[in-house]
Parts: structure tokens; sequence; C-alpha cells
């Protein structure tokens, strides 16, 4: 897809809840002091982006640009932005904004975004590997730190208070953020017991990435299998639920430790997770992360993360299709992805 002209650029806009797509020219973003416009390379899907055309979650009007994460190349910079320059290759957290928003939304060729949401490509991974990252990333720290109050030591400006729990379940291992959770935990806390449910096929992965003990989450055993791998078999410290698995398995619960904090944590994805009395359960809304203590460095630090080897990409890439044209007709393989990341590239 090119441009129209060289003042105007394409945007993929969903005309209504349900579709359907269509592609529009409208004005080149005029860039305020604080933002970054990146020319499109790579579009990576996340289950919300489904979501949000499915169920309008989070749109308040129609048409609406779609996408929340990205990768490409610099174009421009406002004023106020002196660590990037054009020609830089970089990944975003996109936002998704309707079109008359002037940032937002990553279906499309360009888009203008604050720079405390964009960070430069690291050079020992490849540009669709780098689309992947800011989201589940940013998720997971916020999940960690700020709602279940544990540290993250080695990550800057972050808030140090809080403590480290007995031993941590991170349900839906295999998602990007649980893999995401999995490394961070494991950099910070070497000998944390950390407990990670999902399918047998990606249980070598998530070992690898530092879980303790990977469980089945399809047995029939879950519940029993997490107590008796925990500390003393006696349950889990906190848990991390980024799949909304509580939802369906509602006696999950029942493996906290019923001396601990009980602190449950579920990223917010539109499914209600009950839990039961005494239950401490708080949402995770990666969103909020910016407005918290060194919350506007974390993105652009994940550059060094990944050159030094401190954060790995949490999964695999699979290219679904190239261009806007054909976005519409794959975006649902990130309904069924299970242990990668799908993208398409433009």
């Amino acid at each position: 897809m090119t441009s129209a002209t060289t003042e105007t650029t394409a945007q993929l806009q969903c005309m209504a809840q349900r579709g359907p797509f269509k592609i529009v020219h409208v004005p080149k973003p005029t860039l305020a002091s604080e933002e970054v416009l990146i020319r499109q390379r790579v579009i990576a899907f996340n289950l919300v982006d489904a979501k949000q055309r499915d169920l309008g979650i989070g749109i308040s009007r129609w048409p609406h640009v779609l996408g929340i994460e990205g990768a490409g190349m610099v174009e421009a910079v406002g004023s106020d932005v002196h660590d990037l320059q054009p020609g830089d290759e970089v990944m975003a957290w996109e936002g998704s904004g309707a079109h008359e928003v002037t940032w937002g939304g990553a279906f499309q060729e360009r888009v203008a975004v604050p720079a405390f949401f964009v960070a430069k490509k690291p050079n020992n991974i490849r540009l669709e590997e780098a689309a992947s990252l800011p989201i589940c990333f940013v998720t997971a720290v916020h999940g960690i730190v700020n709602c279940l109050k544990i540290p993250l030591p080695f990550l800057q400006g972050m808030s140090t208070e809080g403590q480290v729990p007995s031993s941590i379940l991170v349900l839906g291992g295999s998602s990007a953020t649980g893999a995401a959770a999995i490394q961070l935990l494991r950099k910070a806390y070497p000998s944390l017991p950390i407990l990670a449910t999902s399918s047998v096929k990606h249980h070598v992965r998530l070992n690898d990435l530092g879980a303790t003990h990977v469980i089945d989450y399809k047995s029939s055993s879950t519940v029993s299998d997490i107590k008796a791998t925990s500390p003393g078999a006696g349950g889990v410290g906190v848990i991390l639920d980024c799949v909304s698995a509580g939802a369906s398995q509602t006696n999950i619960s029942d493996v906290l430790n019923p001396t601990g904090s009980k602190r449950y944590a579920a990223l917010v994805t539109g499914i209600p997770v009950p839990v039961p009395e005494g239950v401490n359960k708080i949402d995770v809304y990666a969103t909020s992360t910016f407005d918290i203590q060194g919350g506007k460095q974390l993105i652009p630090s994940l550059t060094k993360l990944v050159e030094e080897g401190k954060y790995r990409v949490p999964l695999s890439i699979r290219v679904v299709g190239h261009g806007l044209e054909e976005l519409p007709n794959v975006l649902d393989e990130v309904k069924t992805a299970s242990g990668e990341k799908v993208v398409i590239t433009l």
C-alpha cells in the first residue's frame, strides 16, 4: 500500500462494529512537539484487536483505526524529541484511536505517537520480532510491580516497594504476557519458585525462560498438580492470570496458600474473572502503567535490555500476510495462535 500523494497516508478504517474495513487516504499526521512519526513496516496482532472489532470494547464511535502494536522507521520527530531521529528503526505501543485523533491505531501506513511509547529496534533482533515486544513487556511489568507489588530492581526508575512472595503462579504462561512475566521474574529472582500453566507443547520453552514447574492447563488434575509442585505443597503465594483462566477454571484460587497475601492479578480481557471471598483480586490495566513511577521509561528501556541479553523475545513470530488490504483477511489468526505472535508486514 502506497500513499496517494506525499501529503496523505493510508488508513485501514473499521467502518462499524464487526466491520467492514475500508482503506481511506487521510492527511499525514501533524506532529506535536513530543511525538514521533513512524512509517509502518510490521503490525503485530493482539487479541484485543479482534475483540474491539467484534465487540466494540473501548470504542466510542466509528469508523475506527484498530491496532495497538507495530514497528517501522522514524520519518519525523517533534521539536522536543532528542533520543530518536529520522531513519531510526523502532518499535512502539501505537494506541488505538478514532481516525480523527492525532495519534493511535496501528492499522495504518503512518502513525504518530508520543516518544515515550517508542524504542529503537535492538540491533540483535529482526523488525518482525521487535514489533511483538512493547505490549506484553509493559503489561507484565505492570502486573508484577504495580498490582502484585513485586519489585523488579533491574528496571531503573520503577517502584521498589513491596516484597517477594513465597512463589508465583503464571496462568497462561505461553501467552506473550505470560512468557514476558516469567523471564522478568526469573531475571530479578534467581531462586523464586515460578509455576506456570500452558499446553504440553510449550513446557520446554517456558522452562527455558525460567519457569520452575509448568503444569498442563488441560489436565483434569491441574489444581492438585499446582498444589503438589508449590513449595512444601502448601499452595502458591500469588497468581498472575494472563488469559482470564479463572473465568473457566473457577476453583483455581484454591491453589493460593491460605497464609499468604492471596493476591490475584488478572489482565483485563473483557471476560470477568470471579474470585472467592478472601481473595484479593487486582485488575491489570496496562495503559495505567504510564502514569506511575518510571512508567514512561519502560518502552525506551527495552532496547538495552534486549541488546544486553537481559530480556528475550517472548514468543516465536509468524508472518501471516502482507499489506493493509490483506489485513482484514488474516486478523482472525490471532484467535487461534498458541505460543506464537502473529504479525503482518507492510
